[in-house]
């Protein structure tokens, strides 16, 4: 796993609108060029917030993500038992 380019992307995208857009539109495109390994490519495009959780990305990155995507993290940690 790489934290720190998981972290790097994420940063990025709160950060860059155009971005946004991209990974919204297409996120396996949006993700091109990224150092990421498979299963954090596929956390990324499906909205995997628990497994950002599990893996140790910082919670403010996880909130800034989940909100851009209009994804609700709370819901998904309650789901998963996280508290």
């Amino acid at each position: 796993m790489s934290k720190r380019n998981l972290e790097k992307f994420l940063f990025r995208l709160d950060k860059d609108d155009a971005l946004v857009a991209a990974f919204k539109a297409d996120p396996r495109a949006a993700l091109a060029g990224v150092e990421l390994d498979p299963a954090e490519r596929d956390a990324l495009a499906n909205g995997d917030l628990v497994a950002l959780y599990r893996w140790g990305i910082h919670p403010l990155l996880i909130r800034n993500f989940s909100g851009a995507l209009r994804l609700d993290y709370v819901e998904q940690y309650r789901k998963a038992g996280i508290s």
